[in-house]
């Protein structure tokens, strides 16, 4: 029986939710891809006619130039091209002059990459360049009493849109829902929002994560703080290695003796609360796949550790109180990683409506709560759509990372119709293939065609970074060879025991399901953030080192180490075949080992035009630039900062003074914990003024004239 029936889908939807509307064959542009998109991408949306705010689309100066690359504004800006197509057409020999620098410039790169230049000599920024100065909110304020919290409140309890699902807003009176809180969540602004929720004659049933695991809050916290013993918050980044180790493997004490007898030193840095040997002969356990080191569970909110049942055991929890209140329309749970959130309800996942962070005052301020959805998805659309017609992927950041990857028009075709998630953008196809791709028209629904992995992408090159989702650790370089990993430099702990378990041949020598060729060591992720608003996250940073949340933002990315795949061909459930191949040769269930940057360049060369697109400039999202996305913006306030960032890292030498590889890359957790600090402390120099420029729920009202004094 194909499970398929059964599962939320996307009905209709064609091979990619972007579809084939940058090139097309005829050189005419179609409307769109998805014509059923949302309001904004309505021919008639709010505002009025497409037409009144986008120039039409025409044939370029030459033949082979189609409209979007050869027109008005319309596709070229929607794709975040830097080319300025506002003010009139370039003429045919100055498109052609840099049409042949850009290409020359990226064929002498690619040369100087392959001839395995050094990332280390790269790092920091070169003489002359100049990247986004450091930014940190200046709206964060501690609140009084619930009082002070309840307008943005009931802000945040009127947007239809969350991070990697649906937001509170799609709640009518009269239903229930069910809310997990993190442990640590903030009581005041819990009750903040259910006095929102109340308002708009909805009842909450407020849980915290403890309660659907069977535990007290005491049994949570002792848990949690002998987790921790011993750890450093400066350099939290290395015990993502201990997470993976931990978390992926369905006997964690096989791979634990390994790396103790090769390395033992290496062992006692990455576990420092462990005393005695050993026990080889503890229960096997169901691995539960990617974990954020440093603490909380980057998916449940839930306080790591090796035992089963503590981890699933919140999934199992929600269902049993679903079952029992069959009023409650849902449930809001978790930080992050949807799809592993809605697998543990399975058979329930449609009642997974959203992940809940707005649990702390920072998050419940921050322009995040009161987005609105409609202008994040429509950046995110603009963004993805020259997937299709991708031939050759390459990524510059000044932490040292230079990496490239070819990619075939099948492989292009399977990465566009899987690389949505709303907040989480696979950019890789990598991570995007052997699953069912999400459906931009009714996410969180999956689409109904299978995409398979194999022929599968590989990058070469050097990722480099000084931090992960874990947190901080000292820089380290990965180079990759033709799709594996050939080489770790650096890292501490954790680059030192990636460098042994990279050589172990258990490893090497499995072909895993679905999988052409022996190896595990592949990169799996290129994952963007989204949401210009999302910020450092102070509270899991000075709690375990933890900067996971960093990875909201958009222009940031994170890149992931390893294989994984997610579902079988049959269903949008979790592959059971990987599963049980995992479990039977107790080899990683997940990748890991996550890399962080701040400042990439990141750019796509087209197939059929042979030009190349930026999608990333120096960490910044350029679709956030469009001008359609501004368009739609300007209906909510001033696009000019709707569509900017907030917050933005100092990073000696990079975009403060400083040496680079001397003042930070050492010991990078440091130095952003001072920064963090002084920001705390109203101390910074470089708050980011924000708090005239609200976000309001309407057009924007017409400027005031002032008289004369």
């Amino acid at each position: 029986m194909n499970r398929l029936s059964n599962a939320p889908t996307a009905s209709g939807e064609s091979p990619a939710a972007f579809g084939r509307r940058c090139i097309p064959a005829d050189c005419v542009a179609p409307p769109s891809n998805i014509p059923d998109i949302a309001p904004h991408r309505a021919q008639d949306a709010r505002w009025g006619p497409r037409s009144a705010v986008v120039a039409p689309l025409r044939r370029g100066p030459h033949g082979a130039d189609c409209a979007p690359w050869g027109g008005t504004s319309g596709r070229l800006a929607a794709l975040g091209a830097t080319l300025d197509f506002h003010h009139g057409l370039l003429t045919l020999l100055a498109v052609v002059f840099l049409s042949m620098a850009v290409v020359a410039a990226a064929c002498s790169r690619a040369e100087k990459g392959t001839n395995g230049a050094s990332a280390t000599a790269r790092a920091g920024a070169t003489a002359g360049e100049k990247y986004p100065e450091p930014r940190w909110p200046s709206y964060f304020k501690p609140p009084k009493s619930v009082d002070d919290l309840m307008g943005a409140a009931r802000s945040f309890v009127r947007n239809q849109s969350g991070l990697q699902g649906k937001g509170m807003g799609i709640l009518a009176a009269g239903e229930s829902v069910l809310i997990v809180a993190a442990n640590d969540a903030d009581p005041m602004v819990l009750e903040a929002i259910r006095r929102a929720l109340v308002e708009r004659k909805i009842t909450p049933h407020m849980k915290f994560v403890y309660d659907m695991s069977g535990e007290t809050r005491a049994q949570a916290e002792a848990r949690q703080t002998a987790h921790e013993k011993n750890r450093d918050i400066t350099k939290a980044g290395i015990y993502q290695a201990s997470q993976w180790i931990e978390n992926q493997f369905p006997n964690p004490a096989e791979p634990k003796a390994w790396l103790k007898q090769r390395r033992p030193d290496v062992y006692k840095e990455l576990f420092p609360g462990e005393t005695g040997e050993i026990n080889m002969n503890a229960p096997r356990q169901r691995p539960r796949g990617e974990a954020a080191a440093g603490g909380e569970d980057a998916d449940t909110g839930a306080a790591t550790s090796t035992d089963y049942r503590s981890r699933n055991a919140v999934g199992e929890g929600i269902k049993k109180y679903l079952t029992a209140h069959p009023e409650v329309r849902g449930v809001f749970w978790g930080q992050g990683g949807s799809t592993g959130l809605r697998r543990q309800l399975f058979p329930m996942q449609e009642k997974f409506l959203g992940t809940f962070v707005t649990d702390n005052v920072y998050t419940l301020q921050s322009q995040m709560s009161t987005y609105p959805g409609d202008v994040w998805q429509l950046a995110e659309e603009q963004l993805l759509e020259p997937l299709v017609y991708v031939d050759r992927v390459e990524a510059r950041d000044p932490e040292g990372l230079d990496v490239w990857s070819d990619i075939t028009d099948d492989m292009a075709q399977r990465w566009a119709a899987g690389a949505y998630q709303r907040g989480h953008l696979y950019m890789f196809p990598n991570q995007a293939t052997g699953r069912f791709g999400y459906s931009f028209v009714s996410y969180p629904a999956f689409q109904q065609k299978y995409l398979q992995r194999e022929p599968i992408a590989r990058i070469n090159g050097v990722i480099a970074g000084t931090q992960g989702h874990g947190g901080f650790f000292p820089r380290w370089e990965i180079t990759f060879t033709n799709g594996f990993i050939s080489d770790v430099k650096g890292g501490g702990a954790q680059g030192e025991a990636l460098k042994e378990f990279v050589k172990w041949d258990k490893l090497n020598n499995l072909t895993y399901p679905y999988h052409n060729q022996p190896g595990f060591w592949y990169l799996y992720e290129i994952a963007f953030g989204s949401h210009p608003k999302a910020f450092r996250h102070p509270i899991p940073l000075l709690k375990t080192g933890n900067t996971s949340p960093d990875r909201v933002r958009s222009g940031v990315i994170h890149w992931g180490l390893g294989i994984r795949l997610w579902h079988d061909p049959d269903a949008p459930t979790e592959s059971r075949v990987w599963r049980e191949f995992s479990e039977k040769n107790n080899v990683p269930f997940d990748h890991g080992w996550h890399t962080h940057t701040y400042f990439t360049t990141y750019k796509v060369r087209l197939r059929n035009a042979n030009k190349w697109v930026n999608l990333l400039d120096k960490g910044h999202m350029t679709s956030l630039d469009n001008p359609e996305v501004r368009a739609l913006a300007s209906r909510y306030g001033d696009p000019n900062y709707l569509l900017t960032e907030d917050w933005i890292p100092e990073v000696p030498g990079i975009n403060a003074p400083g040496d680079y590889l001397k003042d930070y890359a050492p010991n990078p957790g440091k130095y952003a914990l001072d920064v963090l600090d002084r920001a705390n402390k109203g101390l910074y120099q470089h708050y980011f003024p924000g708090a005239g420029a609200k976000i309001t729920l309407g057009p924007a009202p017409a400027p005031t004239k002032r008289g004369n004094n």
